[in-house]
């Protein structure tokens, strides 16, 4: 069923390469506290100790990232999920022993185990258990996450959760299991005591802690206005990432969680302005059409700088990774050019090194075509006018369809 979702707001909506003009500015007055790299997509704060950017980070940035969504089901409601209500999430039927809501866990296994698998183990850098609330599915992921520390033990495996439901015992099993970094989202408990008090001890238990959690005006204030992010420097957290917000793709309104991805947007037109991020990165292996378009509201990036600023001005011994869109679109190309130079491989002979290095070039080109394309010279903005054509103003503000914008989006791809 297709769902029609009209966003009103009181001011324009940009596209995603007039909003990048502001980010750019904002990373320009902060340049002296921050890392920049991967063409000005990922950005976070130098600590004043010796913090680096965690490990799961890390593999993201180069591709070899696989996320397993171990269940639908979660424990909270909150308001910006992408992903529907609570009452949607536990109405939508799950199989057994199903990751990603296709896969066995078994296919899975054996997939790792098979070195001409495209993601075979040899291939992977990281997992990250996610949900719904990965700790429903307890079961699950200690059962791959032990098949994947006893047999593929250089993946780097963390998990991401609310918290309410951590406890000493999990989180010792967990990192019994293979499970090196826990992430926690303080912000759909709002930032209660008593996840906080789960969030120190994990500190104490697991190899590394870290909080991911979207940039609303309520974290701004509980980090800065009340000085809370002192307190999470002090208790040895080694990293704060900072997930900015976004709707689901626009471009699957036929797959939207109505009540859910509704009210999530209604919340970020509360936000302010808005702006259209489209994620351009080919085709899969199997022929798929990876282009993804969100709708995000401009001061969830905004309130990320802000709070990037307050930690490098007081030289805080914490990292503030800037999770945003244009990350995660670096790690959708890398994925994607990852998958490409595999699966050239498998035809090339391994002593033949004039052929790799051949190959490992034209990967590469075809990688920096696709950011100079994005966000360097030769990025065109093709999505403003498509925009503008699907927008009506009145007295009330700029109105647009979702759907309409969404058709006209995949017809221009379709011609381009």
């Amino acid at each position: 069923m297709e769902i029609d979702i009209e966003i009103n707001s009181k001011y324009p909506i940009l596209s995603r390469l007039e909003f990048s003009e502001k980010i750019r500015k904002r990373q320009a007055e902060i340049k002296d506290y921050i890392e920049l790299c991967d063409h000005a997509l990922s950005a976070w704060t130098k600590p004043r100790g010796d913090k680096s950017l965690s490990q799961g980070c890390q593999a993201c940035k180069s591709g070899g990232y696989l996320c397993f969504y171990v269940g639908k089901k979660c424990n909270l409601d909150c308001i910006y999920c992408a992903q529907g209500t609570k009452q949607e999430k536990w109405a939508q039927p799950e199989g057994i022993d199903f990751i990603n809501d296709k896969y066995h866990i078994q296919e899975i296994m054996e997939a790792f185990n098979n070195p001409d698998a495209i993601w075979s183990g040899s291939n992977v850098r990281c997992i990250e258990y996610s949900g719904g609330e990965p700790l429903i599915y307890m079961d699950k992921v200690l059962k791959l996450s032990y098949f994947v520390s006893k047999y593929h033990s250089h993946v780097y495996q963390m998990l991401v959760t609310n918290g309410l439901l951590v406890t000493e015992d999990k989180l010792k099993a967990l990192r019994d299991c293979g499970i090196k970094e826990i992430k926690f989202h303080i912000g759909a408990c709002h930032f209660g005591k008593a996840v906080l008090n789960k969030l120190e001890m994990a500190i104490k238990i697991m190899d590394y802690t870290s909080i991911i959690t979207p940039p609303t005006p309520e974290l701004k204030e509980f980090l800065i206005d009340k000085k809370k992010i002192h307190w999470l420097e002090e208790i040895g957290l080694h990293q704060l990432g900072l997930s900015e917000l976004g709707s689901t793709s626009i471009l699957h309104l036929n797959n939207i969680n109505e009540i859910g991805d509704k009210r999530a947007l209604e919340y970020f037109q509360t936000l302010g302005q808005l702006y259209v991020f489209d994620s351009v990165v080919g085709k899969s292996l199997t022929g798929d059409d990876l282009t993804e378009v969100y709708v995000s509201p401009i001061i969830s990036r905004d309130i990320t700088y802000d709070i990037m600023r307050y930690a490098g001005e007081h030289e805080m011994n914490l990292i503030v990774n800037d999770c945003s869109q244009d990350g995660r679109h670096f790690q959708r190309i890398q994925r994607n050019m990852l998958e490409r130079y595999i699966d050239r491989m498998k035809s090339v002979n391994i002593h033949d090194t004039e052929h790799i290095q051949q190959l490992q070039a034209e990967i590469e080109e075809e990688r920096m075509d696709m950011l100079e394309r994005y966000n360097g010279n030769q990025a065109q903005d093709w999505l403003k006018p498509l925009i503008q054509r699907t927008t009506r103003k009145d007295e009330n503000g700029w109105h647009i369809k979702l759907e309409e914008l969404a058709k006209s989006i995949i017809d221009y791809l379709e011609k381009a």
